[in-house]
């Protein structure tokens, strides 16, 4: 059963101090809210409800995201990462493409949450390592 089943989406909302923020602004404070938040040493383990794998926050998907964040439901996203790897649904897993050495497996879980009231899917990427899962992506499209 998936959250649009349930009905229980994550929600979230521009603040008033957000809407007065250019779209590069709006970028500095969300990349310093996930610094605060998900950046860790040792690294924050989130357990993904699905897989029970204890996947690792790193800077890597912090960098993945602010590089391919340009609208403001991208930015907001972040705050729900933790939230999104939690409950997201494993929905396929292949070998590296890329043959990057060490990387055992590539998996893909897709999630949905509410931005602006707005139905979003958002598409998580964890590598597997021989010890460790680490998320390397996190984004969210518009349904």
């Amino acid at each position: 059963m998936n959250n649009m089943q349930t009905g229980n989406l994550p929600e979230i909302w521009e603040t008033d101090d957000d809407k007065l923020l250019s779209i590069n602004k709006l970028r500095e404070k969300y990349i310093e809210y996930s610094r605060k938040h998900f950046i860790k040493k040792p690294h924050l383990i989130v357990i993904n409800e699905n897989t029970n794998w204890k996947i690792e926050i790193t800077t890597q998907v912090i960098k993945e995201w602010r590089q391919k964040s340009r609208t403001r439901p991208r930015l907001l996203s972040i705050q729900l990462l933790d939230i999104m790897i939690k409950t997201a649904f494993l929905i396929k897993t292949e070998k590296d493409n890329k043959n990057t050495r060490g990387i055992e497996s590539v998996n893909e879980f897709d999630n949905q949450c509410l931005i602006e009231g707005k139905l979003y899917k958002a598409r998580i990427i964890v590598k597997k390592q021989p010890h460790r899962y680490y998320i390397y992506y996190f984004g969210v499209v518009e349904l």
